[in-house]
């Protein structure tokens, strides 16, 4: 009886709990030890064996390696905000994707891990090498700036196999894809716990003074003088907070596309409510390049779901009423909002009225939509070295931990366009190469997204698609940090995976649909 009971509880699923909450545990009690200056013997030996346990487990399953990191990815920065801010905090989770890689490599070695090679594989290597290049930039003050622009731009890379493989049968993709739901609607609801007076939940009295400013931004509307929190969840900062939710809204939007154009009722009201939570969270903390975006996405993602759906299989007829739901569920909860907290609601309100509507004398939408990018491409042609580049990674994300490491200071420059930044550490080729293989993947992807037209899984690959095109395309112009930043571009890589799998999934799908049919006659 014992063995029976055994058998029916998920082990995969339990095991990666029980690693997720040793590591956790472990890493609050180590993190208390270095911010209180303790044996650094008995830290590293702690985290030696922590590691080992974790190894033996990834290696065993890569699969909850990737589950796991995901899961870390987001909710890290939560411990290092009660941490001090460790520098050891910081690696933890490529750490934990390392030992997937590994476990991938020994999978892989035994015929068990399926690959593809996309086409656009090529110009991404060509962009690869090119950088590998600007490492020994003389212009660079030091290599170890190189190995963070290396790690920046490349590392969650072989994500893409993982997302790829990841996905066995189509109950593989609904577990990915509810999980970020359930990711979503928590990671948003904490932060939407700030904006309505409780500004200092989740952020500790003594945080580390380089996260200070981070988790504690308030936007002031320029004529009403209204004041605007911005909250940061169980992030260190703002700034990444406004990248998740920017992610979410995408992801929960089109999962509530596949659940009802597929006809599946599991799993929809928390779709549905993690896009109705994720969009007052967005307009109750005060983002207003995400609202800008969200608007954009809603109409464009809306208009091709109804083009992709099938009139006669109801589809089309299913999704209309889905959309219906969502602008519903989204009014009610800012109506809501402007009911119960009319001064948060307000003062937010004020901000987003003074400084995106054309009529407005403060309006910054035309500074900010042009005018600011292009200032600072031009800028950069005033700066030191921009036809060879300072070398890779001199002004990427996490620069300030090599100079904590080293203490070799960066170059004097930076840009506020991702295409100014990539000639300043790459040159004038910088920029080129990364338009070229961009262009490649979106071009790659939306030929699969097209492949799925018709079908359910329409909505999952017009999510990647739609990701990748805003994270590749728009965003860089107003700056690199999108990509940059570790969640998102691991988020990126791992979905384009997914996406290039969708088509095998769905002719795996309709083939046993098929078999089963002819069995059954």
């Amino acid at each position: 009886m014992l063995n029976v009971r055994a058998e029916t509880i998920p082990s995969r699923f339990i095991r990666a709990v029980a690693i997720f909450a040793g590591l956790f545990t472990l890493t609050w009690i180590l993190s208390g030890w270095i911010v209180s200056e303790s044996s650094l013997y008995l830290i590293l030996i702690a985290f030696a064996c922590a590691g080992f346990l974790a190894f033996v487990f990834i290696l065993k399953d890569w699969r909850t390696g990737i589950y796991l990191f995901l899961v870390w990815l987001v909710f890290e920065d939560l411990i290092r905000k009660y941490a001090g801010n460790s520098l050891y905090m910081f690696f933890g989770k490529d750490i934990i994707l390392g030992m997937a890689y590994i476990s991938m490599l020994v999978a892989k070695h035994r015929g068990k891990l399926p690959t593809l090679r996309p086409s656009f594989l090529l110009s991404l290597g060509i962009f690869f090498c090119y950088g590998v290049v600007q490492m020994f930039n003389p212009n660079s003050p030091h290599i170890d700036y190189g190995l963070l622009g290396i790690k920046t731009y490349f590392y969650y890379v072989p994500l893409f196999y993982a997302g790829y493989a990841i996905l066995r049968t189509e109950a593989d993709l609904r577990k990915f894809l509810m999980l970020n739901m359930w990711i979503g609607l928590v990671v948003a609801g904490l932060g939407l716990v700030q904006t309505f007076g409780w500004a200092q939940f989740l952020v500790p009295e003594h945080i580390a003074p380089e996260l200070y400013q981070l988790s504690h931004d308030v936007k002031i509307s320029p004529l009403t003088h209204l004041q605007s929190s911005r909250p940061t969840s169980v992030f260190v900062s703002d700034g990444r907070m406004e990248l998740f939710l920017f992610l979410m809204f995408i992801f929960s939007f089109c999962v509530s596309g596949y659940l009802v154009m597929g006809g599946q009722k599991r799993g929809r009201i928390v779709s549905f409510s993690a896009v109705g939570i994720i969009v007052l969270t967005t307009v109750m903390s005060g983002f207003r390049g995400t609202i800008v975006e969200m608007i954009i996405s809603t109409i464009v993602l809306a208009a091709i779901l109804l083009w992709g759906g099938s009139r006669r299989h109801g589809q089309v007829f299913r999704m209309t009423k889905a959309l219906i739901i969502i602008g519903v569920v989204a009014v009610v909860g800012v109506a809501a909002a402007a009911w119960f907290a009319p001064d948060e609601f307000n003062a937010r309100w004020a901000l987003y009225s003074e400084t995106l509507s054309p009529t407005s004398s403060a309006s910054e939408l035309g500074f900010r939509a042009w005018d600011y990018p292009e200032e600072n491409i031009e800028s950069v042609f005033q700066q030191p070295n921009w036809v060879w580049g300072n070398g890779i990674g001199v002004s990427s994300l996490g620069d300030q931990y090599v100079y904590r490491l080293t203490g070799v200071p960066v170059p004097a420059i930076g840009a506020e366009s991702g295409y100014g930044q990539l000639i300043l550490e790459m040159g004038i080729l910088g920029p080129i190469l990364w338009t070229f293989w961009t262009v490649a993947l979106l071009i790659a992807s939306w030929k699969v997204v097209r492949r799925l037209k018709r079908t359910p899984m329409f909505a999952v690959g017009l999510l990647i698609f739609w990701y990748a095109f805003l994270l590749l395309g728009p965003s860089t112009l107003y700056g690199l940090n999108g990509y940059q930043n570790y969640m998102t571009c691991a988020y990126l890589w791992l979905l384009i995976g997914i996406l290039f799998r969708l088509p095998g999934l769905l002719a795996e799908q309709q083939a046993a649909a098929i078999n089963q049919v002819e069995a059954s006659s």
